[in-house]
C-alpha cells in the first residue's frame, strides 16, 4: 500500500555528471605475508587521491574480495568517495575496474592499481593532453619510453605524417629510477631509453608516446570497444593486454603519457619516503585549482581506416627507420639486430 507521492517524482533535474571519475580496485583477501602491510599501502594511495583529485573528480573504491576486517577498517575515512563497491568475492582486476567504468557517465575514466602515490597538479597534466590531442584515447600520468611501440601504430603513424614525432630527452632519469627500483628491476630502463624517449610535440606541449596501464585515463568511447565477455582472470597481464592496451589502438587512438612522473608505484612496502611526500601533501591542503570543464570530442584521424595489421607492419618500419637515425652508432647494430629479429 502507498500513501502519498513520492517526493523524487517533483524534484528538479539532478546534478549532471563532471569530466572525470578514478575507479580504484583494491584486493586485499587478508593481512599477512605480501598483504601484511596492504592497508597503510592503501590508505597512502587513497589519502593522496583525496587531496589531489577528491574536488576535481568522482572517485569509485571496488572492494574486491577483501577481508571484513579491511573493510571495516577503511571504510569509515572514505566519507569523501562518491561510489564504494562491495564484490564479497573477488572478480579480478579487469572485470572489477570494467564493471564499474561500464556503469559511469564521465567522458574521461582513471584507473588505477591501489598502490600508487599522487602527486598534485596529476589531474591536470593528464586532462591536458586530452586538450591537446584529441585523437588521443589513453593517457598514462607516467613516461613509459620501454613501451613506446607497445599498441601505439595509430599513434606513431599519425605523428609522423603530421610531422609531430620525435626522439628527443624529456624524461628525467631519477623519475625512471624511482619507479625500477620500486618494482624490484633497477635495469628496466635501457641506455635507450634513457638517452632520449620518443614523443610526440604539439601547441608547445610534449606527450611521450605510450603507456602503462597501472594508472591509465581513457575516454569513455574506448570502452564500446572492449571484449563483451568477462576476462576470468584475477590479475593477469594478457588480460590488461587485451582490455586496457590493444583496445585504443585498434580503435585508432594515441597512446601518451606525461614526460613526468606526476604517480609514485609504492609496491607492497611503504617506505619512509611516501609518508614524507603524503604529510606534504596534506600540509598543503585539498586541491581545488581551477581548470578547464570538458574535452574536445574525440578524433579517430585517417589512421584508424588502416587495419591495425598493416598499420602494426608500417610501426614497425618506422621503429626500425627511426633507431637507425636516432641512435649513436656503438650501440646501433646491436638494438637494431634485436628489434629487427624481435
Amino acid at each position: 500500500m502507498r500513501v502519498g507521492a513520492n517526493p523524487a517524482k517533483t524534484q528538479a533535474l539532478l546534478d549532471v555528471y563532471g569530466l572525470h571519475r578514478i575507479i580504484v580496485p583494491v584486493y586485499i583477501p587478508h593481512l599477512d605475508g605480501y598483504f601484511q602491510h596492504a592497508v597503510e599501502v592503501l590508505n597512502l594511495c587513497l589519502e593522496s587521491l583525496r587531496v589531489t583529485a577528491s574536488k576535481k573528480a568522482a572517485v569509485t573504491v571496488v572492494f574486491n574480495g577483501c577481508a571484513p576486517a579491511v573493510i571495516e577498517e577503511i571504510k569509515p575515512g572514505l566519507d569523501w568517495v562518491d561510489q564504494i563497491a562491495l564484490n564479497r568475492h573477488n572478480r579480478g582486476k579487469i572485470d572489477a575496474v570494467i564493471s564499474a567504468a561500464r556503469g559511469s557517465f564521465e567522458p574521461l575514466i582513471t584507473i588505477t592499481d591501489c598502490d600508487m602515490l599522487f602527486r598534485d597538479g596529476w589531474i591536470e597534466a593528464v586532462e591536458e593532453l586530452f586538450q591537446i590531442f584529441p585523437e588521443c584515447g589513453y593517457v598514462c600520468p607516467f613516461p613509459s619510453p620501454a613501451g613506446a611501440w607497445h599498441c601505439t601504430s595509430a599513434t606513431v603513424i599519425g605523428a609522423l605524417a603530421g610531422a609531430e614525432l620525435s626522439y628527443e630527452k624529456v624524461v628525467d632519469d631519477r623519475d625512471l629510477d624511482r619507479f625500477a627500483q620500486s618494482i624490484g628491476r633497477p635495469d628496466l630502463f635501457k641506455p635507450e631509453h634513457r638517452d632520449a624517449q620518443w614523443i610526440v610535440r604539439r601547441k608547445n606541449s610534449v606527450a611521450c608516446v605510450g603507456a602503462g596501464h597501472y594508472a591509465c585515463t581513457i575516454r569513455r568511447e574506448i570502452l564500446a570497444g572492449m571484449p563483451d565477455e568477462p576476462s576470468l582472470a584475477a590479475l593477469d597481464g594478457h588480460a590488461d593486454m587485451r582490455w586496457l592496451d590493444l583496445t585504443p589502438d585498434r580503435l585508432g587512438f594515441w597512446r601518451l603519457s606525461t614526460p613526468r612522473a606526476w604517480v609514485n608505484h609504492m609496491g607492497n612496502i611503504p617506505e619512509e619516503w611516501m609518508r614524507e611526500e603524503l604529510a606534504a601533501l596534506i600540509e598543503k591542503g585539498v586541491s581545488e585549482t581551477s581548470r578547464e570543464r570538458g574535452i574536445p570530442a574525440a578524433e579517430r584521424r585517417w589512421t584508424g581506416t588502416i587495419p591495425i595489421a598493416i598499420r602494426e607492419k608500417i610501426a614497425r618500419l618506422i621503429q626500425i627507420l627511426g633507431m637507425r637515425a636516432a641512435l649513436p652508432t656503438r650501440r646501433r647494430k646491436l638494438l637494431l639486430k634485436r628489434y629487427e629479429s624481435g
